[in-house]
């Protein structure tokens, strides 16, 4: 660890602390609706991936590559939380984590250890971290872990996340979803049924269970509302009618959704059979 870093944290009066306490006490007017994240992060794609994951969420993300840059942002953005990945820069993730524990017992951080980084979780256990995760990270787990730290969790209000299942991707919130990349939109009670179908894959749902999912206890609701939404939503999977492959019919119990495998689309060039020349009759052979 760079000594002259060490010796400017140390220092009680250095511009480390001078931020800290300044931020801190900023810290009580703002926002309580929102979180201010801190991610160390040097890994570009799974900094991108939950950077995209939490779009849309109450969450403001300060990235930084290194935990040296992220000591400074300690003090000048004044995070609600840190999620801390490994490094190995000049001042390595064990090395920020005892610093910031140096200053502050209290500051939510979350170590995200991978395969193979054990030594890491266990050295952050013992420095202090407030919850060691799974790297790369699952955005859904994490973005509750981070709800938990807020000052007034009740008021941080989540928005559901995109559902993901590999050709398919849902939307959290606006009716459309991504067929293969291909964007689709959808009515808005077409979407609560296909999230609510999408969010049980592999389960086998009732009738009354979906009829009650999106309709509620509305009265007047037609008895084949549900299978003409349902015709619907597998017309815009591509799904074939006569043998159906996203939403099945379980005889006498309900509808089981699942994603299919992607069709194969290439089509082998059909064999021509090569032309046949007739086979000549060899000419009898009489031996005398």
């Amino acid at each position: 660890m760079s000594g002259s870093l060490i010796e400017g944290w140390d220092s009680d009066n250095s511009e480390f602390h001078r931020r800290r306490r300044a931020c801190i006490a900023a810290a009580r007017v703002r926002r309580q609706d929102r979180l201010a994240v801190l991610f160390v992060e040097y890994d570009t794609d799974i900094a991108r991936a939950l950077i995209e994951a939490l779009v849309g969420q109450p969450v403001e993300l300060f990235l930084c590559p290194e935990p040296a840059a992220a000591l400074l942002q300690v003090g000048r953005a004044c995070p609600d939380a840190v999620i801390l990945g490994p490094a190995s820069t000049r001042i390595s993730a064990v090395d920020f984590l005892a610093l910031v524990r140096d200053i502050d017992q209290e500051l939510p951080i979350v170590v995200g250890a991978g395969a193979g980084s054990g030594d890491l979780a266990f050295q952050a256990t013992e420095l202090g971290a407030t919850a060691v995760v799974r790297r790369p990270y699952r955005a859904r787990e994490l973005l509750g872990l981070l709800r938990s730290f807020a000052p007034h969790p009740d008021v941080v209000e989540l928005r559901p996340m995109v559902l993901d299942l590999g050709r398919l991707r849902i939307d959290g919130a606006v009716p459309q979803f991504w067929l293969d990349g291909r964007l689709v939109q959808l009515p808005p009670q077409e979407f609560i049924l296909l999230r609510y179908f999408a969010e049980r894959a592999g389960a086998v749902l009732t009738r009354t269970e979906l009829n009650h999912a999106v309709w509620g206890d509305k009265l007047g609701v037609r008895s084949n509302s549900l299978t003409v939404h349902i015709m619907r939503l597998r017309k815009r999977l591509g799904d074939d009618d006569h043998d159906p492959q996203w939403i099945k019919v379980v005889r006498g119990l309900g509808y089981q959704f699942t994603v299919p495998a992607k069709p194969d689309t290439t089509h082998p060039t059909s064999a021509v059979p090569a032309r046949t020349t007739p086979r000549r009759r060899s000419p009898d052979v009489h031996t005398g």
